[in-house]
Formats: structure tokens, sequence, C-alpha cells
């Protein structure tokens, strides 16, 4: 280190810890062992997913909610119904239009009582 730049020393001393880690992580990630560590942990996290899902499918069933997979269905189902509306209403012509209701005055003052 000849400079006497603190940011270029950062950057150099930043470089070489760059260096080691990759060296030691490389290495690390190569063994056998660390692969396995990696497998059991990665099945560990999808057991434990799978027992957080079951739980809440349980819950909700006793609370009497639908689970994730029964909205998921619905909106599925919904979305077909939609599309077929969408084509009968093609096939009539467009969107039907909707009876002409009064709505009531957007005023300040209330609505005069009819005697």
């Amino acid at each position: 280190m000849t400079s006497t730049d603190p940011a270029a020393m950062f950057r150099e001393m930043l470089g070489e810890w760059e260096k080691l880690a990759n060296s030691v992580g490389g290495g690390l990630a190569k063994s056998d062992d660390f692969a396995r560590f990696m497998h059991g942990a990665t099945a560990a996290q999808m057991n434990n997913q799978e027992a957080v899902n079951a739980m809440m499918t349980r819950a909700l069933a006793a609370a009497n909610m639908p689970s994730r997979t029964e909205i998921e269905d619905l909106s599925a189902r919904l979305a077909r119904m939609e599309a077929t509306l969408g084509r009968i209403e093609e096939k009539l012509g467009g969107p039907p239009e909707r009876a002409g209701r009064s709505r009531p005055s957007r005023t300040r003052k209330p609505p005069e009582k009819k005697n």
C-alpha cells in the first residue's frame, strides 16, 4: 500500500478480503460435507413449510374458513364464469344497459320531506 488515500486503501483492503472469501467459499462449496449439509437444510426447510401449510389448513378448516387452495380454485372458477358471460354478451350484441335510476342530488342541503 503505497497510497495515502484512505479510500484507495479501503478499496485495496476490500479487494483482498473478497479474494480470500472467494477462495475459502469456493473450496468449501466443492466439499461433499457442504453438499450434504445444504441438502439436509433444504429438506428440513421443505418439511417445515409443508408442516406449516398443513397446520394452517387445519386451523382454517376449524375456523370454517377457506384455505389458500380453495380461494385459488374459486378465483379460477370465477374467471371462467366471467369469460363465459363475456362470450354471451358478445353474441347478444354487447353489455346490457342498466335501467336508469334516479340518483340523489349531490348538495349540502338535506332532502326535503314530502307531505
